[in-house]
């Protein structure tokens, strides 16, 4: 199998909002940068309407991935230039105040996330990205309906924040915007870092980082074929400064771990599962337009975020109960239905490590919902489905294996109370994933220090979710890009000062 070789400045393993984010302050500063990503790079117009090719397409596994165990959650993870930006709804959230505080009181990273430089890093994001609340112009039916509920109830509803300012409402956030209105980083970063002469390796697999007398020097790792996934070389890439790696909280440690990096790594996993309520209105709700996500209600204190899911009819279909005619009926009716979701900001901690089977970027996942965190979706759950009654809902489906699949009266709802509800009565999904290499002050307890360089690694960093100590309640990837933005440009400084000393000495 033949060899690429090359060499930058700094290599980037991962594109995504931290990869891209890291590329566009290094490559804006003048320093020679290697994006090195493991998916293709996806234009506009090959990215299909249909769910199914767009997810086989843009997503790692083609959307199978699980998490180990007896009750298995799906993992959906980009794998593509862009990675998750490209095939999520833009939701635009600066890091909650409490859990800054909490990074700055228990981990000692008041230089990571200390108010001004954070501050300036998303002023500067979201002017970059066009960053603006959803109008109720492009909310939808589906937003519609979750508004009305929150104001009729008392809840804190808001339209969601999106980096999406030219966005047309065409509810296809999942598969690829068609427009190029969301300024994933697939869209934006990406080509910007590009334009500041960045280079970019795609279908690059990284299995491995490079090391010498303790400092990263590179990686290597395999180019794969674009259809088929299978390895038709392998390539190396040298960093004369440092790698960083930006794969995600599932293959970042994976790739430390079989570089020979221990401790923590693939530890403190955290995510956000969540589930959701369908419900039936007698008007047409018209979910095919409409931000895909456009109106939200946060409810920190319980853990919660309920959020507007605008589905196209392949993935809403299996959500509707019965079978046969019954089924075939509501087919009939797809425009009449709403669906919301529950994230739940889970206080479960799994684990990360490299599969024993399938080799390189293969991770085994181990996660599980506590009892408290199986509660606070039950009370998700129920609280949704008050909701949908209150904007107008004749029925709604609460999704719980094993109890009533459908409810036509809001008295019906206490009885979800009574449910001892497991992980395998819900179809959860796990998004938003965090904590696998931890950034903290003290070696002991973290992976990464402050500035996000591994400790004892010299020229290692990692600059995406893995280093978030703990879960946000919230979307990250404003507060990856954010954290990023703030360690890329100390990495900058400090790179362009030792050449400027060189140049002068």
């Amino acid at each position: 199998m033949r060899v690429v070789d090359d060499i930058a400045d700094f290599v980037i393993v991962g594109t995504g909002a931290g990869g891209a984010t890291a590329a566009r302050v290094l490559a804006g500063a003048g320093l020679d940068v290697l994006m090195v990503e493991e998916g293709p790079q996806l234009k506009t117009s090959e990215r299909p309407a249909q769910v199914a090719d767009a997810m086989a397409m843009a997503l790692r596994d083609f959307a199978t991935s699980t998490t180990s165990g007896s009750y298995p959650l799906p993992l959906l993870q980009g794998r593509c230039v862009g990675g998750a930006t490209a095939v999520n709804s833009g939701i635009i959230w600066r890091l909650p105040e409490d859990v800054r505080a909490q990074w700055i009181a228990e981990h000692g990273l008041d230089e990571l996330v200390g108010e001004r430089a954070l501050t300036d890093a998303y002023e500067h994001i979201e002017r970059e990205l066009e960053v603006t609340d959803t109008p109720p112009s492009l909310w939808g039916g589906n937003s519609e309906r979750m508004a009305v509920a929150a104001q009729k109830m008392g809840l804190p509803g808001k339209a969601i924040a999106r980096n999406a300012a030219r966005c047309k409402g065409s509810s296809r956030c999942l598969q690829g915007c068609p427009t190029e209105a969301r300024q994933s980083m697939d869209v934006s970063y990406v080509p910007r870092a590009m334009r500041d002469g960045a280079r970019l390796l795609t279908l690059a697999r990284v299995d491995r980082v490079l090391m010498e007398w303790g400092r990263a020097v590179g990686v290597e790792g395999v180019l794969v074929d674009r259809e088929t996934r299978r390895p038709v070389a392998r390539f190396r890439v040298m960093a004369r400064r440092a790698v960083i790696l930006s794969a995600s909280a599932i293959q970042t440690p994976v790739i430390l771990r079989r570089s020979g990096i221990r401790g923590l790594v693939g530890d403190r996993f955290q995510a956000h599962p969540g589930c959701a309520v369908v419900g039936r209105f007698d008007e047409p709700v018209t979910m095919s337009f409409g931000a895909t996500r456009g109106y939200e209600v946060p409810l920190r204190e319980r853990r919660l975020k309920l959020e507007t899911l605008t589905l196209p009819p392949e993935l809403l279909a299996p959500r509707l109960p019965g079978a046969g005619a019954p089924w075939q009926k509501r087919l009939t009716e797809l425009d009449h239905y709403a669906q919301w979701s529950a994230l739940c900001r889970m206080e479960a901690h799994g684990t990360v490590r490299p599969s024993l089977f399938g080799g390189g970027s293969a991770a085994t996942v181990r996660f599980n919902p506590t009892t408290a965190d199986m509660l606070r979706l039950r009370d998700g759950i129920q609280l949704m489905a008050r909701m949908m009654f209150a904007a107008g809902a004749t029925e709604v489906f609460p999704g719980i294996g094993g109890f009533t699949p459908v409810l036509r009266d809001p008295s019906e709802i206490d009885a979800i109370a009574s449910v001892s509800l497991r992980p395998q009565h819900l179809n959860m999904i796990a998004s938003h994933l965090f904590g696998t290499a931890c950034a903290g002050r003290d070696a002991r307890r973290s992976v990464v220090d402050e500035n996000l360089a591994v400790h004892g690694v010299a020229g290692l960093h990692v600059m995406d979710s893995s280093v978030f100590p703990t879960n946000l309640g919230v979307n990250p990837q404003h507060s990856i890009m954010a954290v990023v933005w703030v360690a890329a440009s100390r990495l900058a400084n400090q790179a362009t000062s030792a050449s400027t000393l060189r140049a002068t000495g």
